[in-house]
């Protein structure tokens, strides 16, 4: 049996067929009690790394599958590092994508399911944070954006990502067009 740290898991939400979600001010407390815990933990395994709750638990009014991400900003240079760090405790989330400036882990021993997000600060998959903070300014990117996971409740996980992604895409690349 290969040790917690070396296992390589696909997240809870991922284990299921299809999405339920859920308001976030129904899990509020607990998720920002785990964020606070996993923080503290994270700027210590990876000291001057940018840490931040991002996705829909962090949006007040979001709609959610009731889990927590975590992004973890790091320069270029430290991201392999961080990367090994990261790997030795918590597992690698297979349902993501894992390139030179991105890497996905779960964390599976809190009460709520737990993404993390390793990204190179201004590479190319730092749209996180951004995202996140969009979202609260745009009441109407807000609305569109819960309409769609409302749309996906009960169905395919994998349809939903599809068109979660290509929405936030083209929603980043509109405002960043406006200026």
């Amino acid at each position: 049996m290969r040790a917690a740290a070396e296992r390589v898991i696909v997240s809870r939400n991922m284990e299921a067929d299809h999405v339920e979600f859920v308001d976030e001010s129904t899990i509020r407390a607990i998720v920002l009690s785990v964020f606070e815990d996993l923080r503290t933990t994270l700027e210590e395994l990876l000291p001057g790394a940018r840490i931040e709750h991002v996705g829909a638990t962090a949006v007040p009014g979001a709609v959610t599958k009731g889990d927590l991400d975590i992004c973890v900003l790091v320069e270029r240079n430290a991201f392999d590092g961080a990367d090994r760090v990261l790997a030795e405790h918590y597992a690698r989330n297979i349902g993501s994508d894992h390139t030179g400036s991105l890497s996905s882990f779960v964390v599976s021993s809190k009460p709520v399911p737990v993404g993390v997000q390793l990204v190179v600060r201004e590479g190319e998959e730092d749209f996180f944070v951004r995202w996140r903070d969009l979202l609260p300014r745009s009441p109407e990117v807000l609305k569109n954006y819960n309409q769609i996971k409302r749309r996906w409740h009960g169905l395919a996980h994998g349809g939903y990502r599809v068109a979660k992604s290509e929405f936030i895409e083209t929603t980043l690349r509109a405002a960043r067009d406006a200026g």
